[in-house]
């Protein structure tokens, strides 16, 4: 660790990490596909790119904790950027402990009333964002295993972090393991994650889910062929709650698994359903007022990373999001745990449903709150903001809806740039992972999913130093020492290198 009365008095007193949510570069491996963070819809960022010259870091596949191939994630992005190494995803972990016989060997099944009927709620993804489809299936071969007589999958289609449109080729897959299981497990209902998935506080959505899983809503019948002609004219996400058993609706005092691996979307989802049910989660959850204690994998906070290490060194945070991004910047990237030191700046968030219609979102609250505390802030500190524009937004599958929310975003860059070079903030810029990089697949079809493409990495210095590149590639995990080296910090050794140096 960096000694705080001897290096830290040469430290920059005031520094910002600035993180544009799903701002991939055009260039990496979708290089062809049709975005919206060109050159033409943020020329300020690409100017700030020529101008201050910029590294460009993977966000994806094995070098940030994900498999090969698969596109990063806010969750692995933030945690990676937080941490300054790379890190085994939590799916990697929940594989893994399948595998062992570690999530066998839970104490958690014990508490579990075999005789009563044990509900699987799980989202059919392939995308390993917020779920996977296989950790349901081995979910259901674990109870098999524990004497559980009664054993119901309720699937939740995705269509936001898988591609839109491919719920009949994931269920597909999906039903070939399914076919590998006993009797004693069923597939009773299906619906579009739409009402289980929100985070913005819309309470009515989620208990439209709850009602709905618990059998007190319209019960349409299931047929493949409503799916696919629902998926001809709209996103599976949206699809209603359809029934192969509507018998087997989950009942108050039933069990019920959530296989959600995020501490987010699903957190509003569990805490209503605690209320009638036995809750059971994959890991713990970021809820207020309610103690789940039935967790499979319990979180394992980091002890070292860029947050402590800034806060070893003197520094005061404030994290700026609106409220669907928040838990980013306070909980993964402080490697999950919260930070009760740090000063949080929450802004609300729009209805998911109108995100479309107003990709601006609340961006001008954001800025405002952001100059009131840039200019009001006088001690040592640093502020970490993220952006959410460009992955809520790009998420919506919208080209047009994109270039505006794009917009939005390269002109707030522009202010932030402008309070920083007049108060001299050192100011650093970044992304999570690439989403609104790519927009149009190479068939014409509309992509509201994340990319596997490399992400940005600018360094301005407002003190009158001049920032090198020592080198212009790299990783999520450098952007803990090169932050650190902006603020004449030198780097932890338990970071990835610095990608700068100061003259």
């Amino acid at each position: 660790m960096v000694n705080v009365k001897g290096d830290c008095m040469n430290a920059k007193q005031k520094g910002m990490l600035v993180i544009l949510d799903g701002m991939g570069l055009s260039n990496g491996a979708n290089a062809g596909k049709i975005g919206a963070t060109t050159k033409e819809d943020m020329p300020f960022v690409h100017q700030l790119m020529q101008q201050y010259g910029h590294a460009s870091l993977v966000a994806s596949g094995e070098l940030v904790g994900l498999d090969k191939g698969q596109a990063g994630n806010s969750e692995i992005g933030h945690i990676t950027i937080g941490a300054g190494t790379t890190l085994p995803s939590t799916l990697a972990k929940i594989r893994q402990a399948y595998h062992n016989d570690e999530w066998a060997q839970s104490t958690v099944w014990e508490n579990i009333n075999i005789d009563k009927p044990f509900h699987i709620v799980g989202m059919l993804s392939d995308a390993g964002v917020h779920a996977h489809w296989q950790t349901i299936i081995q979910a259901a071969k674990l109870a098999v295993t524990k004497g559980i007589t009664t054993i119901n999958i309720h699937l939740l289609l995705d269509g936001v972090d898988s591609q839109a449109g491919s719920a009949i080729r994931i269920l597909e897959d999906f039903h070939r393991d399914f076919s590998q299981l006993p009797d004693t497990v069923k597939i009773v209902s299906i619906m579009g994650r739409k009402w289980s998935s929100d985070r913005a506080a819309n309470w009515q959505v989620t208990q439209h889910a709850v009602s709905s899983l618990m059998g007190n809503e319209e019960q349409n019948h299931y047929k493949e062929d409503l799916l696919s002609a629902h998926l001809e004219i709209d996103s599976e996400q949206n699809f209603p709650c359809h029934w192969l058993m509507p018998q087997s609706a989950i009942s108050s005092g039933d069990t019920v698994l959530f296989t959600s691996h995020r501490a987010d979307r699903v957190s509003q989802l569990v805490k209503l359903f605690s209320k009638h049910c036995h809750v059971l989660a994959m890991v713990e959850l970021k809820l207020e007022s309610v103690n789940i204690k039935d967790v499979f994998f319990k979180t394992k906070p980091l002890t070292q990373g860029l947050v402590s290490h800034l806060t070893h060194n003197g520094y005061q945070t404030t994290r700026l999001s609106e409220q669907c991004k928040l838990p980013h910047i306070t909980y993964f990237i402080n490697g999950m745990q919260e930070d009760k030191n740090s000063h949080c700046i929450e802004i609300p968030t729009i209805a998911d449903e109108k995100i479309k219609g107003q990709p601006e979102m609340s961006l001008q609250q954001l800025l405002a709150e952001l100059e009131t505390a840039v200019f009001s802030i006088t001690e040592q500190s640093v502020i970490i903001v993220n952006i959410p524009n460009l992955d809520q937004v790009g998420h919506s599958g919208s080209l047009v809806a994109t270039k505006k929310a794009a917009a939005y975003v390269d002109q707030a860059v522009a202010a932030i740039v402008q309070w920083c070079e007049k108060l001299q903030w050192q100011l650093m810029i970044t992304a999570d992972h690439g989403n609104a990089d790519v927009m149009i697949d190479d068939n014409g079809l509309p992509v509201g999913s994340h990319s596997e493409n490399n992400v940005p990495l600018i360094a301005i210095d407002n003190s009158g130093q001049q920032v090198k590149w020592a080198k212009n590639s790299g990783t999520l995990a450098n952007v803990a020492a090169s932050f650190s080296t902006l603020l004449n910090l030198p780097p932890a050794e338990f970071m990835h290198p610095s990608l700068l140096t100061l003259d």
